[in-house]
């Protein structure tokens, strides 16, 4: 079962400090700590996705959790980017500046029967809950990731998705 999914926009600095990085645990640990950074979340730089990423990438790609799953850019939104640390229960994903305005340029493209009908046809793989309040849910998401990648884009900034997994 899939856990909350955010995204993080980096500013040079922490970009840098995630570049450097060589080992799983400290990833781990800066990626929480600006997560829960207040001045982040205030500045928009923190965009939670709670659990409606796994919808989002579904529909975005080939209606799986694979991250080479579908095709550029709507696959390097949630989980197709550069892997930094993938283990049992967390993934971290990075997608380079330059990839964000490719990513703002597509979400803006997609249209609300477009992603309806993705969702709708989602596979049995798919565990969580249907129909429209679900949808409803995940298109306002989809809403918060429009403007989260114009941001991004806008500011060259890389962005790195995590997600945790529930046992």
């Amino acid at each position: 079962m899939v856990g909350r999914g955010y995204h993080i926009a980096l500013t040079r600095e922490h970009a840098k400090r995630v570049f450097a990085m060589k080992d799983d645990e400290n990833l781990r640990k800066f990626l929480d700590e600006l997560r829960a950074d207040r001045e982040m979340k205030k500045g928009g730089r923190v965009l939670d996705l709670g659990t409606s990423w796994d919808a989002i990438h579904r529909c975005l790609t080939d209606g799986e959790l694979d991250p080479n799953g579908g095709e550029f850019p709507l696959n390097t939104v949630v989980l197709g980017g550069k892997q930094l640390h993938r283990g049992d229960d967390y993934t971290a994903v990075l997608i380079r500046p330059d990839m964000t305005t490719f990513i703002d340029t597509a979400l803006r493209d997609i249209d609300e029967e477009w992603f309806r009908q993705k969702f709708e046809n989602l596979p049995a793989s798919y565990a969580a809950p249907r129909g429209t309040k679900p949808f409803i849910e995940v298109w306002l998401q989809i809403q918060n990731l429009r403007a989260f990648f114009e941001a991004a884009s806008e500011n060259l900034e890389a962005v790195v998705f995590t997600a945790k997994f529930d046992a």
